[in-house]
């Protein structure tokens, strides 16, 4: 991640949101955690699902942070809409874009390309560029899946050397990697100690 540049003279009633769409679960669960790496930070934010999402806003925060997950090569087109419905203001503050597969849990050249690749589709079907890009590993979740999905993870797992056991579920993400972008994100907004009053 290359750090924001440019965090003086923040107000020190600066917002962040952080928008998601999550299939399974796990999207979910990278975003409020790192939401709470901000507000651990002193940051104020509202971490808030795509549907309940719909009719916010993002012009009202300093910091938006937009997450959604890979599904058959492409994000959920939930979120590709409310991007493009907001893009104006978007465009306007600083804001982050992750992207959750298990591409990025892949130590390879061709899953790092995957990965970008599927992030560059996102902007380009929306037309926005977001300050900053991000991608995170997920997590391959049999139990979540129903039968058919299971199965045909089972496949492409198998052929990509990752377990196969339906019965438990393989978490790749980093979880202290989260953290530090919680805490990297809430600092662009930091107002310097100096400038406390």
């Amino acid at each position: 991640m290359t750090n924001f540049t440019d965090t003086s003279d923040r107000d020190p009633n600066a917002k962040a949101l952080v928008v998601y769409v999550s299939t399974h679960g796990h999207t979910a669960k990278i975003a409020r955690r790192l939401g709470r790496a901000m507000e651990r930070d002193g940051l104020a934010v509202e971490t808030l699902d795509i549907c309940t999402a719909a009719a916010t806003d993002p012009a009202g925060y300093d910091l938006v942070v937009v997450g959604a997950s890979v599904h058959k090569v492409h994000h959920q087109a939930e979120i590709v809409d409310w991007v493009k419905a907001h893009r104006a203001a978007l465009e306007q503050r600083k804001t982050l874009f992750f992207s959750v597969s298990l591409s990025a849990a892949e130590d390879t050249d061709a899953a790092r390309k995957a990965a970008q690749s599927c992030i560059d589709e996102f902007c380009d079907d929306t037309g926005w560029a977001p300050g900053l890009t991000e991608r995170i590993a997920g997590c391959l979740q049999y139990r979540e899946y129903d039968v058919f999905t299971r199965q045909l993870m089972r496949l492409l797992m198998k052929h990509m050397g990752h377990p196969t056991d339906a019965s438990r579920d393989y978490d790749y993400t980093d979880w202290d990697a989260v953290d530090r972008l919680g805490h990297e994100l809430a600092a662009t907004l930091a107002v310097p100690a100096g400038a406390r009053a």
